[in-house]
This record gives C-alpha cells, sequence and structure tokens, in this order.
C-alpha cells in the first residue's frame, strides 16, 4: 500500500525504535532510560518512507533524517494513559511537516536541512571552576547552501544570538541547532 500524505513527510523511527534506551560500552550493554518521559532519549533519526505529493525538495525515499524531539516521543494523557505523538499515523508511521528536519543523511554524508545549521560549543577550562562554556561562540558542524555560499564553512567560528541555543545530542555530541539567521559574525 502506497502512502502519501498532500503536504507532510512520511518517516519512521530508524531502527524502528523510538528510544533509544540502552548504549555499548564495548562488549557490554547499558541500559540508561527507563521511562519515556525524558525527552533526551527520543529517538531524533527517522528514515523517510514517503514524499508529499506537493513536493520538490531535495530528500529521496531511503534518506535519514534528524527531526525534532517531539516526532518520535510518547506522552501520557490527562488520565495518564500512554498516547503516541500527533504525527503518528499507524505502527512505525509518522506524518511530519518538512520543518521539522534539520539534518539529512544521505549515504553516510550528514548535511544540514533548509534554513538550519549545526553548532559545536566552545569549551574552556578555568583554573578555579573547572569546564566552562564560552557563552554565544562556537564552531560550526553542519552548515547549509546559504552559509556556504557567503563563505560560512564546517569548521567555522562563529557568533550567535542570545537564547538560541537548542540542545541536540545526536551522533555522541552535544550540538546546538539554530536557524542560520541566527550567526551575527565570522571570527578569524
Amino acid at each position: 500500500m502506497d502512502l502519501r500524505s498532500i503536504y507532510n513527510i512520511g518517516i519512521e523511527p530508524k531502527d524502528k525504535q523510538q528510544y533509544i534506551n540502552t548504549i555499548k560500552n564495548g562488549n557490554v550493554e547499558l541500559i540508561v532510560n527507563t521511562s519515556i518521559e525524558n525527552g533526551e532519549d527520543v529517538q531524533r533519526i527517522g528514515v523517510v518512507v514517503s514524499l508529499p505529493l506537493i513536493y520538490n525538495g531535495e530528500l529521496k525515499i531511503g534518506d535519514e533524517v534528524v527531526v525534532h524531539h517531539n516526532v518520535f516521543r510518547i506522552t501520557y494523557n490527562d488520565q495518564g494513559v500512554p498516547m503516541q505523538s500527533t504525527f503518528h499515523f499507524k505502527d512505525d508511521l509518522f506524518f511530519i511537516p518538512e520543518d521539522m528536519i534539520y539534518l539529512k543523511i544521505r549515504k553516510g554524508k550528514v548535511s544540514s536541512y533548509n534554513d538550519n545549521v549545526f553548532v559545536e560549543p566552545i569549551m574552556y577550562e578555568d583554573y578555579w571552576e573547572g569546564q566552562k562554556l564560552v557563552e554565544r561562540q562556537g564552531y560550526i558542524k553542519f552548515s547549509n547552501d546559504k552559509l556556504n555560499n557567503i563563505g560560512i564553512k564546517d569548521g567555522d567560528k562563529i557568533v550567535f544570538r542570545k537564547f538560541c541555543e537548542y540542545k541536540f545530542n545526536i551522533f555522541g555530541l552535544e550540538l546546538y541547532k539554530m536557524k542560520d539567521t541566527r550567526i551575527l559574525a565570522k571570527l578569524n
């Protein structure tokens, strides 16, 4: 059965897992989460299984995408019953709007999607306080075409606006997701 939405993109959670409850440390598998309340443990990677009828974008069926944490998140209703997100259609199929996709992964190459960018925060060692964060600065981890066209590439040190540090834990890294308009300057 070919299920296609008119406007939304059909995805499934990677490996059909809505939550990442375990991590591997050598040969040992550790349980890191036993509940659905923590949004940080929700799977953020999905696989594109259908494209909208009205779609001219760059995604292809089979691409992996990094999405908003509420796409696969299970919550409780006001009577305490677990419920799938509003994006859930059936089984492992979710339909999401395009603006909930932040990264695209195709053949192992990771690239920002649309106007999103990912920034790696800068840490330094303070003699008295230990590890500290350099506020509002970071290195571009995953740029986008718009920034590349004006000379801002992956690895560049940048300054960004206040209050736009939307933390993502993906690929074993803690990164900030933000819109490219939040970047104020490129530092040398």
